[in-house]
């Protein structure tokens, strides 16, 4: 197996539902656990979805992906974790149309 199919495949692997995203940009995001982007405050309440944490000093909420290019967006986070993937991994460039397709968007 090449070291590209490798990679491939221990990508997919790696993020193959929002969850497994989600984890992962909150790993980026917070490597010492949770912080308040507002308040510095290091406590906060996840919610059953884990999408929205409430901060316990400030009692506002915030997600892992606000304030980052994924907020707000429609797509599933596993489909703006291919499209990195395209992008990172094309020697030649991608065209915004060859992304979209392989995005099924």
């Amino acid at each position: 197996m090449k070291a590209a199919e490798s990679s491939f495949y221990e990508w997919q692997k790696k993020f193959s539902t929002d969850a497994k995203c989600m984890m992962h940009l909150k790993k980026i995001r917070w490597p010492n656990g949770f912080q308040c982007p507002d308040c510095g405050h290091d406590h906060g309440y996840c919610s059953e979805t884990q999408e929205r944490y409430e901060r316990a000093a400030c009692y506002r909420q915030t997600s892992v992906i606000s304030g980052t290019l994924f907020h707000a967006t429609k797509l599933p986070l596993t489909k703006w974790f291919w499209a990195i993937y395209w992008v990172a991994t094309d020697k030649g460039g991608i065209s915004a149309l060859r992304l979209s397709k392989l995005a099924g968007c």
